[in-house]
């Protein structure tokens, strides 16, 4: 009689690579909780990196998500007292997000968080693994990338056959 748990070989690897980005995210809260937010701390480093010069769109784009999704990701930072926004000199349509003084303060300590969990996270890799894992996962977004194109390339009769 066959398990009703899946194996590792039959979970979907979006399914594997999300509990351990839950995992991370919740060893971040854990060790920032107390700067009054949940997540979105390497979005902070982002804006800091960009010494003010950071569009809503350009973050939106770094983390590869929608402008709706940034909206309310940016309203909860706002609510938090960690940014705010101000309109570009050169279009008034854009806004510019900055740091306010408490995310400043905190931006040292994020850093540190983060190098930390990454380091520990990857050290349990053997030897030269935890070196090329960035690497691996960018060659894996290419290849789904590309695979998502090639399907896109199948007629409309097809993709609706294959999605259900």
């Amino acid at each position: 009689m066959k398990s009703e748990t899946p194996t590792k070989s039959e979970m979907p690897l979006w399914l594997q690579l999300n509990k351990v980005s839950k995992k991370y995210m919740d060893a971040l809260a854990v060790r920032l909780g107390h700067l009054g937010i949940r997540r979105h701390y390497f979005l902070l480093v982002a804006i800091g990196e960009g010494n003010g010069n950071k569009t809503q769109q350009e973050l939106a784009d770094l983390l590869e998500t929608d402008k709706v999704t940034m909206v309310g990701i940016l309203d909860s930072l706002t609510t938090a007292g960690m940014i705010r926004r101000t309109e570009s000199r050169s279009d008034r349509r854009k806004h510019l997000i900055v740091l306010t003084p408490k995310a400043q303060k905190a931006l040292p300590e994020i850093k540190k968080v983060i190098a930390e969990l990454n380091h520990r996270a990857l050290s349990v890799l053997p030897g030269n693994v935890s070196i090329r894992f960035s690497e691996s996962l960018a060659a894996i977004k290419s290849e789904l990338e590309t695979a998502m194109a090639e399907s896109a390339d199948l007629p409309e009769k097809s993709r609706r056959k294959r999605a259900v």
